[in-house]
């Protein structure tokens, strides 16, 4: 119906056979050789092209060092390749139901730049000291060679974090996912002190049988482990675009705008109209903070889902620009996407600007 190619046209195919299975050696001669570190991968159960991998120590001054580990892409995708030409064409990954129609052909989004445990693999690492609170003190771009110990999933991980049960295979883990939380809850608590909106929009995993058919649809819960992987590369992409907005050099921001103020008044008002135990903010709505002290107010209440997605409404769309107005939602005056270039085109051009002004 959309003209959505499954195949990948000859030229790709073609190009792809010169992909090769494994890193080399001159291929690694300037990188940050990180194999010796604690590394790792957290997904889905099915996730086969992994973007991302972290690391996580603790410094003496009590400080942390978060690294986050993106599979560098832009190494093997060059622009003027066929490979480039067709990710441009195809924009991102599509996930549709139980199938994926890649941005990338598998060889590459499930091989050799997918972190698959215990195989060196080449990426671009971020890496932050963050104090106590969450806040980013110090920070470094480079690129890497990595080694991912352990493909742990969100299930397991949720064990150890919320249920105090350690999965086999995850026992030498459990302490760091540990103070992995704990940094992830402070990241939580200040992004909600600095005004970052959260909206009730629960996700849906559509369940079929081997034809396709549905069988299930499940109401999916961000749980600990989701929040701490959204925590994470929320704060690496927020370091990427502050690196580089601080050299005033060309890239791509992830922006979003200020609401409609007028449209977020006549909500407010018919919420309040509706409901006597709500009172309509005094103050105006252009600051995230009285948006997200509203939906805080709201959550109490049984038709909270629906009040949030009426507020929702009123909000502007996040995209892509050269010219950063900052992102409204997330209360970030920087932000950009890159930590997901296997499966969205916007990351992989950071990751060859970043190779650029490096």
């Amino acid at each position: 119906k959309y003209n959505i190619n499954v195949d990948f046209p000859d030229d790709v195919k073609e190009e792809v056979k010169n992909i090769p299975k494994d890193i080399k050696n001159e291929d690694i001669s300037d990188r940050v050789d990180l194999r010796d570190k604690l590394i790792f991968t957290i997904d889905g159960e099915d996730t086969k092209d992994i973007d991302d991998a972290i690391s996580l120590e603790i410094l003496p001054n009590g400080n942390y060092k978060l690294g986050v580990h993106i599979a560098d892409v832009s190494h093997y995708v060059k622009p003027g390749t066929a490979i480039f030409r067709e990710a441009l064409k195809r924009g991102t990954s599509l996930y549709m139901l139980s199938s994926v129609i890649p941005m990338l052909p598998r060889e590459l989004s499930n091989g050799i730049c997918s972190l698959n445990p215990n195989e060196d693999r080449l990426a671009k690492s971020c890496e932050m000291e963050i104090d106590p609170s969450g806040n980013i003190v110090n920070s470094r771009i480079f690129d890497s060679v990595i080694k991912s110990r352990k493909k742990m999933s969100y299930t397991a991980v949720n064990d150890i974090l919320e249920n105090g049960t350690i999965p086999e295979g995850y026992e030498e883990y459990a302490d760091l996912l540990k103070e992995m939380d704990g940094l992830s809850k402070a990241m939580s608590a200040k992004r909600k002190n600095e005004g970052a909106v959260e909206f009730a929009k629960p996700e849906m995993k559509i369940i079929t049988d081997l034809k396709g058919r549905l069988k299930q649809i499940k109401i999916l819960k961000q749980r600990s482990a989701e929040v701490l992987i959204e925590n994470f590369m929320l704060s690496a992409n927020e370091t990427v675009a502050t690196t580089i907005a601080k050299r005033r050099l060309p890239f791509i921001y992830r922006v979003h705008d200020e609401p409609n103020v007028d449209k977020l008044n006549e909500v407010a008002e018919t919420i309040a109209s509706n409901n006597s135990e709500i009172k309509k903010p005094s103050a105006p709505f252009s600051s995230s903070k009285v948006i997200q002290r509203f939906l805080n107010i709201l959550s109490g209440h049984k038709e909270y889902p629906a009040y949030s997605n009426m507020i929702l409404r009123c909000m502007s769309k996040a995209e892509y620009s050269g010219i950063n107005i900052g992102h409204f939602g997330l209360a970030m005056r920087n932000y950009t996407h890159f930590t997901s270039p296997i499966r969205r085109f916007p990351d992989l051009l950071v990751h060859h600007l970043l190779g650029l002004y490096s």
